[in-house]
């Protein structure tokens, strides 16, 4: 295509524009990023700023034109002449811009709706705009019933081009108004102290004189960019502020300041002269679009606003959750990012994050910076009983469900403290940190007070009275005493001691316990030695028990230094110290020189023969009790013994009031016989009372198979008197000791004092018969 001529460079600069704006509002998309609702697939505006297409804002808008001056506008048609044809007769003419006569004679009308086309669309003919003859200060003006983005603007004159004017503009509807260019032939006289420099920053503001000199005499340019060509290294980001800015535009108005005169120094009121002198535009182009802030590819007609063929409309139909008719503002509930143009980053509106608990919300910009501008949106009215400026905090006395997501209606329930137990008029943990030690929905309770709901005394607290301060008065309990120093019974005060603790207050040992303490059962048991000590009682702090004589620790089971235990056959009557009468005699034994064990005590044995008597004298009983007598003796013949009378003498009547009182005078006298297999005889107890002197006479009758032998002879080694179990304390009365018994019992601690030779002894009969012997025998003996 041939291009000539400043018009035709105009014309190709706007395609170029175009072209750019166009290209740049069709950029490809990722679909997964959707900002705005209604989105369509592929809309330019999805991944990056987008613009409508520009145009010539004049078209459809021409009642939104006005002059300040018309020709033959004020109710008379007005002759007006070309100068180049004053020679002629006929270059002279009307102008009658009446609305009558632009109806009848369009030819004759010269209003300034004409400058949008050229060409009269109804007759085809050229048309022009003309002021009043001699009229030097004359007005051009556009309104626009919006804000548009303004790039260009051509003007062609019919009449000589103006001496000087100006081109300035409004973004607020009129309110102020900023001058863009001045034009004039001489920038000096027309406007003094502008700089005819060319442009060096955007906002600079300059007088051009290229467009203001005489010639042409018709057809004639005025061309103004909004951007100066020159400049484009200081608008290659086109979507700074400081472009949009410039761009904008609501009002435009167009300054004739001075006619050209030719000739004519002074423009006098002569009609002559003042009939060639005038202002006179073909066509008029404002090049531009509706402003969108680079969020809307296309706009809308305005309601109420007729639409023609390529015209440019002012609503932006909007994107990027913006709205507004110039996409200003953001959508509804997208307000969490401030609103900004699009520009190299679409700067979309981001929606309020309110956990589903509010309808609306507002930007706040101090939110904004204290968040390191990532979120500066406000939820407004959050419901719900939420609270915050994401709606992310359950309001007082509510707290969070934890099973519940927060953006559930119902996560934040009413706190349900007592409120004879808690604090703060019922307030709880609106929600969970362990850091913090907040468990959600946990009221705060007085000082003596537990508890979710704060309806339970604490452990060692009791009597839960909301006119109380502290909620409940303490335990008088000894917490060492109670169950897991658990105090009192939360209603009635009393203690819950411990296994081995009494007392009202859980302070005191058990009888025959000591050390009250933090263990498991409160106290210890005393565990006195069963013959050692007294009795089973010790000192409550120290558990020291009443020892016997000569006995010692803890617990009474160790002898004195020099000391000894005796043990259970102490009371061992050796036959050879027994008072003999009636052909019997002592036999001395030695021991056996191979090592075999004795079988015998004491010395030796007594030989008793039919006829015998043996007194043992009885005179070291030191407890009242019943005592087994066992004969231990080593048969002289084959056969048995039949006849032995045993009878024991006591000193006097037993103590009715003592141990002995069951005792019968026949239990004092028994016949016994002796086996040649056995080594011993077991005798019925017998019931001696200490500190008195008894004595037990044997008498060995002829035994009616051998009446009259003389060598029928029995060895006897002595009378043991074994203390009964039955008489011993820590043996009867009681489970406990009934089980001794039985043990006893099972592992025949007593047969083993029955023969001389005793064999191995368990363990556990050891520690019966050391306290067998303390118990019997008052204590330990000396070693000396």
């Amino acid at each position: 295509m041939a291009v000539s001529g400043p018009r035709s460079l105009c014309l190709l600069t706007l395609t170029v524009i175009t072209t750019f704006t166009n290209i740049n509002a069709q950029a490809p998309w990722d679909a997964q990023q959707n900002y705005s609702r209604g989105f369509q697939r592929h809309s330019p505006c999805e991944r990056s700023s987008c613009y409508p297409a520009t145009g010539n804002l004049l078209i459809g808008r021409e009642n939104r034109l006005s002059a300040s001056s018309t020709c033959g506008l004020k109710g008379h048609k007005e002759r007006y002449c070309i100068v180049s044809h004053l020679e002629e007769r006929k270059k002279c003419f009307w102008c009658d811009s009446s609305p009558q006569t632009s109806n009848k004679q369009p030819a004759l009308s010269h209003r300034i709706e004409n400058i949008v086309y050229r060409m009269n669309p109804w007759t085809n003919k050229p048309t022009w705009w003309q002021s009043e003859n001699g009229v030097e200060n004359v007005t051009v003006q556009l309104d626009l019933e919006a804000e548009f983005h303004f790039t260009h603007l051509i003007i062609t004159f019919k009449t000589f081009r103006p001496a000087a004017m100006l081109i300035e503009r409004s973004y607020d509807f009129g309110k102020t108004w900023q001058v863009y260019r001045y034009f004039a032939q001489n920038c000096d006289a027309a406007f003094p102290g502008v700089s005819k420099e060319p442009q060096r920053t955007l906002t600079d503001v300059v007088c051009d004189s290229r467009y203001s000199s005489v010639a042409p005499s018709t057809e004639g340019e005025i061309i103004m960019r909004v951007l100066a060509p020159n400049l484009q290294h200081l608008y290659n980001d086109l979507y700074s502020q400081k472009v949009e800015n410039l761009l904008k535009m609501t009002n435009l108005r167009i300054n004739f300041t001075k006619l050209h005169t030719l000739g004519d120094d002074l423009l006098d009121d002569r009609q002559e002269i003042q009939e060639k002198y005038y202002y006179a535009i073909y066509e008029m182009v404002v090049r531009g679009s509706c402003s969108c802030y680079g969020h809307a590819s296309r706009c809308l007609p305005q309601e109420g606003v007729e639409s023609k063929a390529d015209m440019v409309h002012g609503q932006c139909e909007c994107t990027h959750n913006t709205k507004g008719f110039n996409c200003e503002l953001c959508e509804d509930f997208y307000n969490d990012l401030p609103w900004k143009p699009a520009g190299k980053e679409i700067n979309a509106c981001r929606r309020c994050n309110c956990n589903n608990h509010a309808t609306s919300c507002h930007f706040d910009a101090a939110v904004y910076e204290l968040t390191g501008r990532v979120s500066g949106g406000v939820c407004d009215g959050c419901q719900h009983n939420t609270m915050g400026r994401n709606c992310e905090q359950c309001k007082q006395f509510f707290y969070r469900d934890p099973n519940l997501d927060f953006s559930d209606p119902n996560v934040c329930q009413p706190c349900n403290c007592d409120p004879g137990g808690s604090l703060d008029e019922g307030i709880c943990d609106s929600y969970t940190d362990e850091s913090s030690d907040l468990v959600s929905g946990r009221c705060h309770c007085k000082a003596n007070v537990e508890g979710r709901r704060c309806d339970t005394c604490k452990n060692g607290y009791w009597n839960f009275d909301e006119n109380n301060p502290e909620g409940c008065q303490p335990c008088t309990c000894n917490t060492l005493g109670t169950i897991n120093n658990e105090g009192c019974n939360q209603v009635t005060g009393e203690c819950t001691c411990k296994r081995y603790v009494v007392g009202r207050d859980c302070n005191q040992c058990l009888p025959e316990f000591y050390d009250l303490s933090d263990s498991q059962d409160g106290c210890k048991p005393c565990e006195c030695d069963w013959g050692g000590a007294f009795d089973n009682n010790c000192d409550v702090i120290s558990g020291q028990c009443r020892c016997r004589p000569h006995l010692t620790g803890r617990s009474c089971s160790n002898p004195d230094q020099s000391f000894f235990v005796a043990q259970i056959d102490h009371l061992t009557l050796e036959a050879e110290a027994a008072n003999c009468t009636n052909n019997c005699q002592v036999e001395i034994r030695e021991p056996y020189r191979d090592g075999q064990e004795t079988t015998w005590t004491g010395l030796g044995h007594m030989l008793a023969r039919p006829g015998s008597i043996l007194e043992f004298v009885v005179d070291n009983i030191k407890t009242s009790m019943e005592y087994e007598p066992i004969i231990r003796y080593e048969p002289k013949m084959p056969g048995e013994w039949r006849q032995v009378e045993v009878t024991i003498e006591r000193p006097s009547p037993v103590d009715p009031n003592g141990p002995c009182a069951n005792s019968r005078p026949q239990d004092d006298f028994k016949q016994i016989s002796l086996s040649p297999d056995a080594r011993y005889i077991e005798m019925p107890p017998t019931c001696l009372e200490a500190g008195k002197t008894y004595k037990i006479k044997l008498l060995f009758k002829p035994d009616s198979p051998h009446p009259a032998s003389p060598t029928a002879s029995i060895l006897v080694d002595s009378i043991v008197l074994l203390p009964s179990l039955e008489s011993i304390p820590f043996f009867v009365g009681n489970p406990i000791a009934d089980n001794r018994k039985k043990d006893y019992l099972l592992y025949q601690c007593g047969s083993a004092f029955f023969t001389v030779i005793k064999g191995p002894v368990p363990d556990i009969c050891k520690k019966y018969h050391y306290s067998i012997g303390y118990y019997v025998y008052g204590g330990a003996f000396s070693c000396s």
